[in-house]
């Protein structure tokens, strides 16, 4: 999939700087907007997970 120029190198800035590649960003992008506006169910963290201690 092409998208205009803006798009493209808005990816490939992405791609440099979280250090992913192309079809990664583009599924990340997509889950997070899907997530976003209710389409699929938001990831619910384990009670066990690390991330539960921090912050």
């Amino acid at each position: 999939m092409i998208f205009e120029d803006d798009v493209e190198l808005a990816l490939a800035l992405a791609c440099e700087e979280l250090q992913m590649t192309r079809d990664e960003i583009i599924r990340l992008i997509l889950r997070e907007w899907l997530e976003q506006y209710g389409f699929i169910e938001l990831h619910e963290l384990d009670e066990g997970s690390d991330t539960n201690s921090g912050a």
